[in-house]
């Protein structure tokens, strides 16, 4: 077992993720049909109930071994992944239920690149992505990962127009799709794209749902299948944002 090389971007089957703990056990049981081990992450009480177990809101996968976590991480979970042989950079900012002291580890990393509302990252995770020669780009939105579905190092889906916006400044490839009525998140009247989907192999996303329940699917599909990137539903009804299922070793 190896870790990813960069994040969110896996060149063989994954073999750990992390995901909401609030996940449907339906889709638990569908995505451990395909990765090995995942690890649950729980409802963080500081956070908006809606988003407070989400992986993208609490840590953020740097590359290889190299992790960034809220502060009030639960000492199990750091104990499982430095047990995986992570190693842990411990944020500076406490999360609140509020915007915008709730987006510090947000960050949407897409190959050499970050987006992130610069002015509310935390500074223990700018300063691990300097380390990392990965770039931190000002964007307006302060929820980038939630927004932002990475589909090659070079190109990502978003709803987001300051994102999209940045992402083409650097030469990104971006698939710019309305805001996503469809998509279920509990207690908010819709979740984002990025919070839908992770890959569990080199060239497969696993949906928390139907692909078909998101809008402008056909547009989706065929960004994807431009970059031959092919996807599997965890279930067959409806689509939810669960802050993404965050892929972290691979076999």
């Amino acid at each position: 077992m190896g870790f990813l090389n960069k994040a969110l971007f896996p060149s063989h089957k994954v073999s750990l993720a992390v995901v909401d703990k609030r996940l449907e056990n339906v889709m638990k049981a569908e995505l451990t049909r395909h990765i090995q081990d995942i690890i649950e992450i729980p409802a963080y009480k500081g956070l908006q109930i809606s988003v407070s177990g989400h992986p993208d809101m609490q840590m953020v996968h740097i590359k290889e071994n190299i992790l960034v976590c809220q502060p009030k991480m639960p000492q199990e979970i750091l104990f499982k992944l430095k047990k995986q042989g992570f190693i842990i950079n411990m944020g500076r900012t406490e999360l609140k239920s509020y915007y915008p002291l709730d987006i510090a580890y947000n960050v949407a990393i897409v190959g050499d690149f970050a987006f992130h509302n610069t002015k509310y990252t935390d500074p223990i995770l700018t300063d691990v992505l300097k380390k990392s020669s990965i770039r931190l780009i000002h964007v307006n939105q302060g929820y980038t990962k939630c927004s932002t579905l990475p589909v090659t190092p070079d190109s990502i889906i978003t709803a987001d127009p300051s994102i999209e916006k940045a992402a083409l400044e650097v030469g990104l490839d971006v698939l710019k799709i309305p805001p996503q009525k469809n998509i279920n998140l509990t207690g908010l009247d819709y979740g984002f794209i990025g919070g839908t989907a992770g890959f569990i192999d080199e060239r497969t996303l696993a949906f928390t749902g139907s692909i078909n329940a998101i809008d402008n699917n056909e547009d989706v599909k065929k960004f994807l299948n431009k970059y031959g990137v092919k996807w599997v539903c965890l279930k067959e009804d409806g689509i939810g944002d669960y802050g993404g299922l965050i892929p972290l070793c691979e076999v």
